[in-house]
């Protein structure tokens, strides 16, 4: 989820988010951040939590306490609808934050983790700097940013991804992504369906940007705070706070 965003963002893709998303999401994030936030006893930070993939994944193989940190108030009821679900004690070791994270009453070196998923390319340079100074300020020496690697250039040709369909009743939900370049990185067109047998019964849009970001800029800007890249060999980014 982005951490740029407003209150008001993913206002058409909450209600499709869950339905076609959330079993891939959740074995991504398995796959990408399972193994760190298995072992963590401090607190685990999600930055841009959506409706609470990586947070639910802290919550249920760890002990450590989470802050799930989410702008949009449409995919924070997502979110707090799912840890109404949650078991009690897992509910007692999550807070949520609205806002951003420089916005996020979370005390300074307390983290052991701050995971951003998919978040990092939706975010301007200003956003980037002042997210980038709340990891170094939250994480504890020693502490890790988390992040998946950002594309470095923007798709030669559109690039479309379909998600699978999920049938709901009379209903088959549908939805597609069209990854295309623009002047400031590319732009993701999601288009979302519902058909009823043949006939299509509603049919909804939403666009989001995304900036390119070399690992040389990545590196530079972490650098600028602090945080020490390292190399993992894997589709994540790491950074080291050393404060």
């Amino acid at each position: 989820m982005s951490e740029c965003e407003g209150a008001d963002a993913y206002r058409t893709t909450a209600e499709f988010y869950d339905i076609l998303q959330a079993e891939r999401d959740s074995r991504l994030v398995a796959e990408l951040y399972g193994g760190r936030v298995a072992v963590a006893r401090g607190a685990v930070v999600d930055v841009g939590a959506g409706s609470g993939t990586v947070s639910l994944m802290a919550l249920a193989c760890s002990g450590a306490p989470v802050h799930a940190v989410e702008p949009s108030a449409v995919m924070r009821s997502l979110l707090l609808t799912r840890l109404a679900w949650s078991r009690a004690d897992r509910r007692a070791r999550v807070t949520v934050h609205p806002g951003t994270l420089p916005e996020a009453e979370i005390p300074d070196s307390s983290a052991e983790l701050v995971v951003c998923h998919n978040v990092v390319p939706t975010l301007d340079d200003a956003a980037r700097d002042a997210l980038w100074e709340a990891a170094a300020r939250v994480l504890e020496p020693g502490g890790l940013l988390l992040m998946d690697r950002p594309r470095a250039r923007a798709p030669r040709e559109a690039e479309v991804a379909v998600f699978t369909p999920v049938r709901v009743g009379a209903d088959t939900y549908e939805g597609e992504v069209r990854e295309t370049a623009c002047e400031e990185g590319a732009e993701l067109a999601f288009t979302y369906t519902v058909r009823r047998g043949e006939r299509v019964v509603r049919r909804r849009g939403e666009r989001f940007l995304t900036r390119m970001l070399p690992p040389e800029v990545l590196t530079r800007e972490l650098g600028g705070h602090g945080l020490r890249c390292e190399e993992t060999g894997e589709r994540v980014l790491a950074a080291r706070g050393e404060r």
